[in-house]
């Protein structure tokens, strides 16, 4: 595996010359469709996609093709786990290619975590209509035992090998685009290496510091009489009402999810979510009709509030502070710890009225990996990529009103070539589609002219 890193070079100087020759810019005159004058790839002297990828330093595993005939790679590639020591050792880095044409745009993704996403194509490849590589990231996938090399610098590194070895094959415009944590990763990634990609796109990222109490501020904005109606569920649940609504949330939580709590106690993962829920509810719901559908939590029967509170808080498919999304999301709090920061939730009322104890670890701040050293926290970097994202240019930053993460966001200065644009009413989930026409369309021109193509 090792040897197809260190080859790669030499192998993309030795490709056949024609068609999409990797070491070299594209014939002019060749098509989306991979034709070079007479010359079809795969054909004559023309390498095939999955040469052109071998040759790259991927390990390549055809996957088919989607319902409109691109052609999809399941891709693996052996990446430095220190980028600048060759003697720390090396990761698997998982990515999955939607391929239509080597002179289509690419369309980059981060999901920020491992690459959930696989063949699923993004709004925004389908505006391009064009190719998708989708990132995987060290540790969130499984891979790495070293995690003082996980930093941003170090994700910014392995998205650069990746880009480095496939610019000169993709040679039409580049986007890099991200939602969430992976938003966030595009930004630093643009920071870290400015040229890689044309423009950037970050939807819902937030630029947060440690324990950062510009989140506390949300709650005071939304709609009142809903968020109202959530702290009095919370409160219901963790008080009067918390002998009959905790066990049947924990039995849930078993029974649906599988459910384990040998590192946090049982107790203490339902007072975390019960903390959170109001967080969530804005997070993933928080529509006119939800908050319609919410019980009054002065009449509300145990039954209704555990229904309530456990269709809110089983929204990853693993509930809060258990074992499994304390592995899942274990590498992440170490980004938080690390670099990225974490929201404060408003618990000091809770606190105050005896619901929760004042040092209950919560659902944003979270826990390392066991046998792992919190970091110390880099605040340096952490400036500069909030500096960045309001200063740097190129970059597009999409909010939603009722998402909480847009606590931390990032308007861009009046000099700097980024721009903002927000979703009314919309939550996390928010993507292009969400946008409201006019927007959709500024967009659109923008990453036309960023990208230098046309989009219909």
């Amino acid at each position: 595996m090792k040897s197809l890193t260190l080859l790669a070079p030499l192998l993309l100087q030795t490709l056949p010359s024609g068609c999409h020759d990797g070491g070299t810019p594209h014939d002019p005159d060749c098509g989306a469709d991979g034709r070079c004058g007479t010359c079809v790839a795969g054909e004559e002297d023309c390498p095939t996609v999955a040469e052109l990828l071998e040759a790259a330093g991927f390990v390549v595993s055809p996957a088919g093709t989607s319902d409109d005939g691109a052609e999809l790679y399941e891709l693996t590639l052996l990446q430095q786990t220190d980028h600048q020591d060759p003697m720390a050792g090396t990761h698997e880095h998982h990515l999955t290619l939607v391929h239509r044409g080597f002179d289509l745009p690419m369309n980059l993704i981060s999901t920020g975590y491992s690459n959930y996403l696989g063949f699923e194509e993004d709004e925004l490849t389908t505006l391009l209509g064009g190719n998708q590589l989708v990132l995987d990231k060290r540790f969130h996938n499984g891979n790495g035992d070293d995690y003082s090399t996980f930093t941003r610098k170090q994700v910014a590194d392995d998205a650069h090998d990746v880009v480095v070895r496939l610019r000169d094959v993709y040679t039409s415009a580049w986007l890099g685009s991200g939602f969430s944590n992976g938003g966030v990763d595009m930004v630093s990634f643009r920071r870290h290496y400015p040229d890689d990609v044309d423009a950037t796109v970050a939807f819902g990222a937030p630029f947060m510091r440690p324990g950062d109490e510009r989140f506390l501020d949300f709650f005071d904005a939304v709609d009142a009489a809903c968020q109202d109606r959530l702290e009095g569920i919370q409160r219901a649940v963790l008080g009067a009402q918390r002998a009959a609504v905790e066990p049947a949330v924990l039995t849930s939580a078993a029974d649906e999810l599988g459910a384990t709590f040998a590192r946090v106690e049982a107790a203490r993962a339902f007072e975390a979510a019960a903390l959170s829920y109001p967080w969530l509810f804005w997070q993933y719901f928080g529509t006119a009709d939800d908050c319609a559908d919410l019980p009054d939590p002065a009449v509300a029967t145990a039954e209704e509030l555990t229904t309530a509170l456990f269709g809110v808080t089983s929204i990853f498919g693993a509930y809060p502070m258990s074992d499994a999304y304390l592995s899942f999301f274990g590498a992440y709090f170490y980004e938080v710890q690390e670099s990225a920061g974490w929201p404060a939730l408003p618990r000091a009322e809770l606190v105050a009225e005896g619901l929760i104890p004042a040092d209950l670890v919560d659902m944003e701040r979270g826990l390392v990996p066991e046998g792992v050293t919190p970091p110390e926290f880099d605040l340096a970097e952490n400036s500069a990529l909030e500096e960045f994202a309001r200063l740097g240019d190129g970059v597009a930053l999409v909010y939603s009103t009722n998402d909480p993460w847009a606590a931390a966001a990032v308007t861009p200065a009046a000099m700097s070539g980024n721009v903002r644009f927000d979703v009314t009413d919309g939550n996390h989930l928010a993507t292009f589609s969400s946008l409201s026409e006019p927007d959709q369309t500024a967009l659109t021109a923008f990453l036309a002219a960023e990208l230098g193509v046309d989009i219909p």
